[in-house]
């Protein structure tokens, strides 16, 4: 299996249409399907996600202290968001993110060492051994015979990428195209290339508010509503095989049949005699 930093955007896309788990160095994440998603309770998988995915602008604009937000400012660039969770933001903190960590890998042996690495299985391995009055320590034989590919560690420096594969299993975030596969040759090409990238980003804005405006007009949605109406709609999935997918495989299939839709009212207008109908085939990409 690819670790996820190698993976080209295709690869990537291919990995979340198969339901198929992505390695982040020696950690495997899982993606949850609808039924293990319902059992754990929707609600709380969603705030578990939401709790695990706030930005570095999202722990410093909760900092009260102005003299303390505005270090954090100035050291904004030599920080990570693994630092909030670990060592800036408390107890609060570092306990929401446990939970979450525990949720993401299924598994309740989570626990954080001294040296700030959250490390997997450990108890289970035998290499921490709690004591009757709950203090922990190292089993130094245990650890020592552990083959590197057995240490299911997340640090500083992994920690961004499991949170982007959640983002991505999830929907939460959608696969854009890499920076650096533009391999620009010179500086004018790289100025147009990031010209370009603000245009774009500017278009998709756009686009996001329009979809929010038709969606106010259509009255609020929720997931029970998509997977009725996916189950209802297609041709292969029903209620009863639906709760086999991911979130990433439900929300896609909502959109490609949302653009199927689409496709044939066009075909039907411009039958009808309409003009000035932007006639998007139902393949094309979804945005």
């Amino acid at each position: 299996m690819l670790n996820f930093k190698e993976l080209k955007d295709v690869d990537l896309k291919l990995y979340l249409l198969s339901g198929g788990s992505i390695r982040v160095e020696n950690l495997i994440v899982e993606p949850y399907k609808l039924h293990e998603i319902r059992d754990y309770g929707y609600t709380k998988y969603m705030e578990n996600l939401q709790w695990m995915s706030l930005s570095i602008d999202d722990f410093i604009d909760s900092i009260k202290d102005e003299g303390k937000k505005k270090v954090l400012i100035e050291q904004r660039a030599n920080l990570k968001t693994f630092d909030f969770y670990i060592s800036i933001g408390g107890k609060e903190f570092l306990d929401v993110l446990m939970t979450a960590l525990a949720m993401v890998f299924k598994t309740d042996d989570v626990r954080i060492l001294d040296d700030n690495v959250i490390v997997l299985n450990f108890k289970k391995q035998g290499i921490v051994i709690e004591d009757e009055k709950g203090r922990v320590s190292i089993n130094p034989d245990k650890l020592e015979v552990l083959r590197e590919e057995e240490i299911l560690a997340i640090h500083r420096d992994n920690f961004d990428d499991v949170i982007e594969v959640v983002k991505f299993q999830n929907y939460l975030t959608k696969v854009a195209t890499k920076k650096d596969e533009g391999n620009p040759v010179d500086e004018e090409t790289r100025a147009l290339m990031e010209h370009m990238e603000k245009m774009r980003q500017k278009v998709e804005a756009k686009k996001k508010r329009q979809r929010e405006m038709e969606s106010e007009d259509d009255g609020d949605i929720d997931i029970s509503d998509i997977i009725s109406a996916v189950s209802s709609k297609s041709n292969s999935i029903n209620k009863l095989n639906i709760w086999e997918l991911t979130l990433y495989q439900l929300y896609d299939e909502y959109a490609r049949l949302e653009l199927v839709d689409n496709y044939e009212f066009s075909i039907k207008a411009m039958m009808a005699g309409a003009k000035d109908v932007k006639l998007k085939h139902w393949s094309s990409k979804i945005l």
